[in-house]
């Protein structure tokens, strides 16, 4: 979080006080404690744990008050002695010097606005005030005391507020741009160059630290050309730096240092005034998540926040000697991150400096494999829950393979639904996922790694070799004569693009779509002459269909018409068997269906909801169109909706010291 205290809010025994003017410096210490065990009481009795907001009266106590001008003085004398009077044991107790208790801490939660789904990506403002949230691909902003929810702009990754809770900081169009909270027009800061977003921290001197694919970089808030801080180290097989945190002195950061090797991936100590071969090689604590750092009463002693497979926990930061002391103690279990998949990324947790903090609950261990009719009748289960992560039916429904995780590792595993039975497919310690089947049901092409491999479904061949890619290639579909697999490859200047990998002759990779916007999720017609794929072309997500087509020497794709699909957002889709249907969901989850023609020309129609919402889960559906079968998360009852965001006041006081 921001290192500088914001005005008025730096009092850090909770996030509620008041001043009053014009009162001797003893007098207005009495009056401080009285005025903050009145206002904390307050925010006891008075939190909304259904709206998501905090009471207006509460707000009254947690305003900066306005100066009492001289001529009110003896007003003011008089209702500070009631309150000396009416509170003498605290006041008493104060004087003393002996320090009120910690008020209890306060939960409440923020459900999401109408026709969205909350995402892990949040974070919370300097003065408590604000969250700022991605749902689906636009940026949000919720204020706590009113409980309103503002849309302000298209987003691509976790947002970061200025230090004094102006601004909001985020990446879009592969550039970093700045927004204020209420509203208006966004404003361009620097280019991002890489396209991949490590998240960003802005510090009280109005400079930004945000992750790149190479390293991480600084710019001055008011704009201009970013200068690289941290570089990636090849010899520690580093992958990424990403999710600064600012410490309190502004001038120096924690921030993730990413690696396969989990003896090398960890929370690292960076400085914005140093170069790249000049930053410490400080390695604070492992975890794949990114940190932040936080205040406590104590101005020698932060809390650094950081996750452990899935819980959020917080450890005494020395500020002096910049290292953790203590024990790390434990804050809240099954914390969401970036994919909701326990595997690394940006944590779905943010604090204040004025002890508040939100985060969001995981539902990746709570997903069961349910079966939907396409009316919403729920028509049974198959396997155990489980923390699934992707899944592919089978091409002829009889059996699913799914990604499924334990511990830090995610393999890949085949259900048979004659037989109820769950068979291990892939063994290694990496992340296994991405996944597809032949036409026939014989082999199945997954993404581990960094590279493709395919692997008979007998298992009586160990996994080969198919791709080597630095681009983390990720299988998207196999056409159904079985010459053309597509995949989606990230590339630093391009971003996510569509490429064809020929699994006869050369096997030279050709490029179907290769642009400036984020191209996913392709997927082949069963007649082989369609593409549907995901674009953010339009500024969101968009469901879109290409012809296919290769020249007549089978080594590029020939460009040829192109239909939208979706109207106003769309992922994940998904043809019927004969190609006649084609659906997708919505950014709210919603299931949706249409209906396609392609003789004499291709023609889709208009898009119409199914009887159920897939969430954010991962989904699939049969090939005749009938049966659809999620990876739903196991929540009830099914009116709370997605998963809330959790907020607690007060959060430091829940700590088991």
């Amino acid at each position: 979080m921001p290192g500088a205290c914001v005005a008025n809010y730096c009092d850090l025994r909770g996030p509620f006080n008041f001043n009053i003017s014009g009162v001797s410096s003893t007098r207005m210490r009495t009056l401080s404690a009285v005025a903050e065990t009145s206002a904390v009481f307050s925010a006891v009795s008075r939190t909304s744990s259904a709206a998501g907001s905090i009471d207006s009266r509460v707000l009254e106590l947690s305003r900066p008050a306005r100066p009492i001008k001289r001529k009110s003085s003896s007003a003011a004398w008089s209702v500070a002695a009631l309150l000396v009077v009416g509170l003498a044991p605290v006041a008493f107790l104060h004087l003393r010097e002996i320090p009120p208790a910690p008020a209890a801490p306060v939960r409440f939660q923020i459900r999401a606005p109408e026709n969205t789904t909350l995402g892990p990506l949040i974070n919370l403002s300097p003065d408590g005030r604000k969250l700022a949230f991605v749902a689906g691909d636009r940026l949000w902003v919720h204020f706590l005391v009113s409980g309103e929810s503002r849309d302000l702009a298209p987003a691509d990754s976790s947002p970061f507020w200025s230090p004094d809770s102006r601004f909001i900081g985020y990446a879009s169009e592969n550039k970093v741009k700045k927004i204020e909270a209420t509203g208006g027009p966004p404003q361009t800061v620097s280019d991002i160059f890489s396209g991949f977003w490590g998240g960003g921290a802005w510090n009280q001197d109005g400079v930004i630290v945000f992750g790149a694919l190479s390293g991480l970089f600084r710019v001055p808030a008011s704009g201009g050309v970013p200068a690289q801080l941290t570089a990636v180290d090849p010899a520690r097989q580093e992958r990424f730096h990403f999710c600064p945190s600012f410490l309190p002195d502004g001038r120096h950061f924690v921030y993730i240092r990413d690696s396969p090797d989990p003896e090398k991936s960890g929370i690292y100590l960076g400085s914005v005034d140093a170069k790249p071969e000049q930053q410490s090689s400080k390695f604070l604590v492992a975890s794949n998540w990114g940190p932040v750092y936080t205040r406590s009463a104590d101005p020698s002693t932060g809390y650094l926040l950081f996750m452990r497979k899935g819980t959020l926990v917080a450890q005494p930061f020395d500020n002096g000697r910049l290292e953790l002391k203590g024990q790390a103690m434990p804050v809240a279990e099954q914390v969401a991150d970036e994919w909701d998949w326990g595997s690394g990324g940006c944590g779905a947790f943010s604090a204040s400096t004025n002890d508040v903090l939100v985060y969001r609950r995981s539902t990746a261990s709570d997903r069961q494999l349910t079966w939907y009719d396409r009316q919403g009748k729920v028509l049974g289960t198959a396997g155990g829950p489980g923390k699934y992560g992707g899944l592919a039916l089978s091409p002829d429904g009889t059996r699913v393979a799914v990604s499924k995780r334990s511990g830090q590792a995610s393999n890949i595993w085949l259900l048979d639904f004659s037989r109820d039975t769950s068979t291990r497919f892939t063994f290694g310690s990496g992340i296994d996922w991405s996944l597809v089947w032949s036409p026939d049901g014989s082999r199945i092409i997954f993404s581990s790694g960094n590279d493709l491999y395919q692997k008979p479904v007998s298992g009586v061949k160990d996994a080969e070799l198919l791709l080597k890619s630095s681009g983390v290639p990720l299988a998207e579909s196999w056409s159904r004569d079985g010459r053309f697999l597509l995949y989606r490859v990230f590339d630093p200047k391009t971003n996510w693009d569509i490429w064809v990998q020929p699994l006869e002759g050369d096997k030279k990779p050709i490029p179907f779509l290769v642009t400036e916007f984020k191209e996913r999720e392709a997927r082949f017609s069963p007649d082989g002459h369609w593409v549907a794929y995901t674009s953010k072309e339009s500024g969101h997500y968009e469901i879109y269909v290409r012809s296919f087509a290769m020249n007549s020497a089978g080594t590029a794709v020939e460009a040829s018409g192109k239909w939208q699909i979706s109207n106003g957002s769309g992922f994940q889709p998904r043809w019927r068997g004969d190609g006649r249907e084609l659906y997708y969901s919505s950014q709210d989850g919603q299931l949706m269906a249409v209906e396609i023609a392609t003789n004499p020309e291709f023609k889709p129609g208009k898009p119409q909801p199914l009887g159920f919402s897939a969430g954010d889960a991962t989904w699939d559906c049969t090939a005749d169109g009938r049966r659809f079968l999620v990876a739903a998360p196991k929540m009830a009852p099914k009116s709370k909706g997605p998963e809330p965001y959790t907020v607690i006041l007060n959060w430091q006081a829940g700590l088991t010291k």
